[in-house]
């Protein structure tokens, strides 16, 4: 994945996951969208998930999987995501 790819699929996250993560986290997700705060956005998106126990599908996983290893990313925080079956 090259960086234009990881900036496009980062700026979609605060859209995709908006009623799924709380309200202040949103407003800092698309606050660090707008900043071009990638890896700060993607940080808090699954720690924001991943504290709620809001539910991604394993496709989602996945994506958040591949843009934390695009990033050079800690990934234990994936291990607290609800996977829906």
């Amino acid at each position: 994945m090259n960086e234009s790819e990881v900036i496009e699929r980062a700026e979609s996250l605060p859209g995709r996951f908006a009623g799924r993560v709380r309200p202040e986290d949103l407003d800092g997700l698309r606050s660090m969208a707008g900043a071009g705060e990638w890896r700060e956005l993607v940080d808090l998106l699954v720690a924001s998930l991943g504290s709620t126990g809001a539910p991604v599908t394993a496709a989602e996983q996945g994506e958040l999987r591949s843009l934390v290893g695009a990033m050079d990313l800690p990934d234990a925080a994936l291990g607290g995501l609800t996977v829906e079956g």
